[in-house]
């Protein structure tokens, strides 16, 4: 079996390409059609062939032909004008244009026209990845228009959505064959709202996944059609989702799924996930150990755990300056610094272990705060503080005022965080 590769250096000519097209969309099937989306794809094995930069081939005389079909043939000789644009003119707009070209016929006459097969959706992914690419490439490269209402990133996903409804509306499957997934187009679904996913979080539109999520939690009859790859995928930004939600149960539960099933070999992906999820493990009480974060290259995390870990604020307050520009490119800057409120929660519990009694006196707490170099908590912020601590059930007790106490229960004072 050749890859997109091995194909891509055997080509010689126009001939070559429009021939090797032919045999890979002949055979109809998922992994040819995997293998052809490559060859469709703007960063392809074969996009640095000059002889493919083509400029305006459907208007040349005698050029190759796709002999399976018309609609791939126009979305072949599209493709090369891509190309052409992107690597010969340095028109990144002109190439997103092009490219919202071939996303508009292949929805209309592949996805709504073509009833009894979904061979085609790998190739299809590809298109959607490649939209996303032109788009950025047309924002961060191209000539900034001031007058445009919105950026190309945020455009193409009216174009991925139009998509999205073509294959959700699928009726086919239903009729003839409600469980032969290897027909229906629904399946498709998953993949295309992991592209929506990746634009709305780049464009701060989170409000948006909303209606995209609810459709998943609803397509239980789908999920063994869904790729391994695309479940990973969808959980990684349902976890990120949940966290910046303050849904930690489902944050923990979908980025943990994300990270157990994405393959070894995928380090940085797993490190990607880990960014994620060490946020959500702490607050749910579960520190991560530092031989994990060395292995993943995630330093930057071990003295924000140390220092939850022992209740030292000064230290996470030095930490998360430290590394700053790390976290608030992660985005997890602000989500890290209310680990202050877990930071008090274990600095009250030590102090509570080291004077064994379950009538703490106010001052004690100031006192150590003070030792450790936390000199901006008075008498008043730091009742606050305890205050809101078992409002939030992380110490079962309540403030004496009368003798400026904190009274603890004798059984479970501080309950585990994950409850």
């Amino acid at each position: 079996k050749m890859s997109a590769d091995g194909y891509a250096n055997r080509m010689r000519s126009l001939d070559d390409y429009f021939t090797t097209l032919d045999r890979l969309l002949q055979e109809q099937n998922w992994d040819r059609a995997e293998i052809a989306g490559k060859l469709l794809s703007v960063h392809g094995p074969h996009s640095s062939h000059a002889f493919l930069q083509v400029d305006r081939l459907g208007s040349q005389r005698n050029r190759p032909f796709l002999r399976f079909d018309d609609t791939f043939d126009a979305i072949a000789v599209l493709h090369l004008q891509v190309l052409h644009d992107i690597y010969i003119e340095r028109n990144y707009e002109a190439a997103y244009d092009v490219h919202t070209q071939i996303m508009k016929k292949f929805t209309e006459e592949v996805l709504r026209k073509w009833k009894d097969c979904n061979w085609f959706l790998p190739l299809f992914y590809q298109l959607c990845t490649d939209l996303r690419n032109t788009a950025k490439m047309a924002d961060e490269l191209g000539v900034q228009d001031e007058d445009r209402d919105s950026s190309y990133y945020e455009q193409c996903a009216s174009f991925i959505m139009e998509s999205y409804r073509a294959c959700i509306t699928d009726t086919y499957a239903c009729f003839h064959a409600v469980r032969d997934l290897s027909i229906s187009k629904k399946i498709a679904i998953l993949n295309m709202t992991n592209q929506l996913f990746r634009i709305y979080f780049k464009i701060n539109k989170l409000n948006l996944l909303k209606p995209l999520i609810r459709t998943i939690d609803n397509s239980e009859n789908l999920k063994r059609g869904f790729s391994m790859a695309d479940k990973v995928t969808y959980n990684y930004f349902l976890g990120r989702n949940a966290m910046f939600d303050s849904n930690l149960p489902l944050a923990e539960k979908s980025l943990s799924y994300a990270f157990r099933n994405c393959p070894p070999e995928c380090s940085r992906n797993k490190r990607l996930v880990l960014v994620y999820l060490i946020p959500v493990k702490m607050f749910l009480g579960h520190m991560p150990n530092s031989s994990v974060l060395h292995k993943y290259k995630l330093d930057e995390f071990i003295e924000v755990v140390e220092a939850v870990k022992v209740g030292n604020l000064a230290q996470l307050d030095a930490a998360l300056t430290k590394h700053e520009d790390f976290f608030i490119q992660c985005g997890i800057f602000l989500m890290l610094e209310k680990l202050r409120t877990i930071t008090f929660r274990n600095l009250f519990k030590r102090i509570s272990l080291i004077l064994g009694k379950n009538q703490i006196p106010l001052d004690a707490f100031l006192v150590c705060l003070k030792f450790l170099g936390v000199n901006d908590v008075d008498a008043d912020e730091l009742a606050c503080i305890v205050a809101n601590l078992i409002a939030q059930n992380k110490i079962k007790g309540y403030i004496s005022h009368a003798h400026q106490k904190l009274v603890i229960s004798k059984m479970k004072p501080f309950p585990d965080l994950h409850a």
